[in-house]
């Protein structure tokens, strides 16, 4: 199956008084990849000033850009025509066991490493390793477990906006068993990686609301998604998303990979100026056959 969307994305910082000075570092174009195909993609800032593009570390697209003057006022602004294609789920019939994979990842650990260690909000605790174990034992089929872990955040976690900010750790998130797209796809990142396994964090959009579908909406559809990857050796990535316990599908944008939100964060900057600045964010997404789904994002946290 494929589908293609129009996404607008307008994310509006207003300022108490005027800034000096202001300095911005965005990843909100989407990714190309084999199963997402970008057909064009347009980046309006205002007040107008030319901005610097690189490729990071990790692939994503990266927009840097200054304002060297007064304003009142920053403005972004993102659209993409994007074609979604469904992904192969070839890996899952993968038969090697979860220990049979450590050991595999030991001899490819350059190429994994990123992925399969510790990083700035995935850390690997014993209450991550004791919440890990229940699930993924070293003899059972890395791709059966990966599907049952992913299963556990909405049978045993509640989904509740607004119960976590970014620095709320995974221990927590586990104790509580509850929390936003961001802290399940961490959480389950971590558990993987402490049994070996690489992992990577998925940052994007989710269609909300499929017309042709009878199932309900989709949990965190409404504002900037997370997900993750893990990797099936002898396969390739494989994404599923915890949130909504479904595998990646032409439903799922991406924007950015990393090792967790650190590595993806949509907007980065800093102003010099006195008093406060407020944010606001919009994000449309649009089929191409016109019907409209509107999400509404926070581009600090996505939930």
């Amino acid at each position: 199956m494929t589908q293609r969307y129009t996404i607008i994305h307008k994310t509006k910082y207003s300022y108490d008084y005027e800034a000096s000075e202001s300095y911005s570092q965005i990843k909100i174009s989407p990714l190309e990849t084999l199963c997402q195909s970008v057909n064009a993609h347009w980046l309006e800032i205002n007040p107008d000033v030319p901005t610097f593009s690189h490729r990071d570390y990790f692939g994503n697209l990266v927009h840097e850009f200054s304002v060297p003057f007064r304003h009142s006022y920053l403005e972004i602004i993102s659209k993409s025509d994007v074609t979604l294609f469904a992904p192969s789920h070839e890996p899952l019939n993968s038969l090697m066991k979860i220990k049979d994979a450590r050991n595999w990842f030991d001899r490819y650990q350059l190429e994994f490493y990123d992925f399969i260690n510790t990083s700035s909000f995935v850390p690997i605790t014993q209450e991550v390793r004791n919440f890990a174990k229940k699930i993924l034992d070293p003899e059972r089929r890395l791709a059966e477990a990966v599907m049952d872990l992913n299963e556990v955040f909405t049978k045993q976690f509640k989904y509740k906006s607004g119960s976590t900010n970014i620095n709320t750790p995974i221990d927590e998130v586990i104790q509580k068993k509850m929390g936003v797209c961001q802290d399940f796809a961490h959480t389950m990142i971590a558990a993987l990686r402490s049994v070996g396994v690489a992992a990577r964090y998925v940052s994007g959009y989710i269609e909300s609301y499929d017309p042709n579908s009878r199932l309900p909406e989709l949990v965190g559809a409404e504002q900037s998604h997370a997900w993750l990857d893990v990797y099936i050796p002898e396969f390739s990535w494989f994404g599923v998303d915890p949130t909504n316990n479904m595998i990646s599908s032409e439903k799922h944008m991406r924007v950015a990979i990393g090792r967790d939100f650190h590595d993806v964060s949509p907007v980065r900057g800093t102003f010099k100026g006195s008093g406060r600045q407020s944010l606001e964010v919009d994000v449309k997404m649009r089929r191409a056959e016109n019907k409209e789904t509107t999400m509404q994002a926070t581009l600090q946290k996505p939930s």
